[in-house]
């Protein structure tokens, strides 16, 4: 279950960071380091898992990164050549890159199953404290103030910075949003409790790890599940807002960085 939470970091990192080639360069010993930190990991475990997100990693960048760059690229004709933008315009292009998350998401499913055949039941003391620990620490960072700054860092990166109108705008949406932040901690703890139940019996917990690979959105809670594709929903129109208040120099940025890191994906597909 962690893998989803850090490969979706990962994926936040490839769409955030200015090099995106630190961002993967970095990932397969980043993602071993939490996973560590959620299961004590011996060091053949350690040895074996790191060996294995390579492989996953080099598949990703060989498979997914073309398709995203093309996205990137189509995006940024979009923006080069329309003045405005509607909602079904952002979210055909949000519904693009999620797609592909999930299918890089689904790469990963076979060394998965095979990485939670390996752990020992000791393990699952351990990972059950930890995760309650992540589980407080996702509670005090869903203050409104946090969830400006996340949201601001990410338009940031790609507009190069926001208009006062456009922090209003931003400051107006994270004041009105319910931050669901129960919900989602009730959600994880579904599948965390689901995780330690199936692990005793080996196709049991082989079985929820491939399910959380390759079907994530079908195995989260119906009512988190609706409250998260309204907040999506949410997001987009206000992105779709902000995209209609950008400055020319805010355009200029964004098709620059759009192009840029679309070459980056690239350049990293062949290596």
């Amino acid at each position: 279950m962690k893998k989803v939470i850090l490969f979706l970091t990962l994926i936040l990192c490839l769409s955030a960071c200015s090099r995106i080639d630190l961002a993967v360069y970095f990932a397969d010993t980043y993602v071993q380091k939490k996973a560590d930190d959620y299961f004590d990991l011996t060091r053949d475990q350690s040895k074996w898992l790191k060996k294995a997100l390579k492989s996953d990693i080099d598949k990703v960048k060989k498979t997914i990164f073309p398709q995203l760059a093309a996205e990137l690229i189509r995006n940024a004709d979009i923006v080069n050549s329309q003045r405005s933008f509607d909602v079904a315009t952002v979210q055909l292009s949000y519904e693009r890159v999620r797609n592909l998350f999930y299918d890089g998401l689904r790469i990963f499913s076979p060394e998965a199953v095979a990485f939670s055949r390996k752990l020992e039941p000791s393990q699952v003391n351990v990972f059950q404290k930890e995760f309650d620990k992540k589980m407080r620490d996702i509670k005090e960072d869903a203050s409104e103030r946090e969830s400006y700054k996340r949201m601001k860092k990410h338009l940031d990166s790609w507009l190069g910075g926001l208009t006062s109108a456009q922090k209003k705008e931003l400051e107006s949406y994270v004041h009105k949003a319910p931050s669901h932040v129960n919900e989602k901690v009730y959600n994880r703890q579904l599948l965390a409790h689901e995780f330690v139940r199936s692990f005793p019996d080996l196709n049991a917990r082989g079985k929820f790890v491939e399910g959380i690979f390759t079907h994530y959105e079908s195995m989260r809670e119906p009512a988190y599940s609706k409250l998260t594709n309204e907040k999506d929903r949410e997001v987009i129109a206000l992105v779709t807002s902000i995209l209609n208040k950008m400055t020319d120099s805010q355009r200029e940025t964004l098709i620059e960085t759009l192009r840029d890191r679309a070459n980056q994906l690239i350049k990293l597909s062949k290596n």
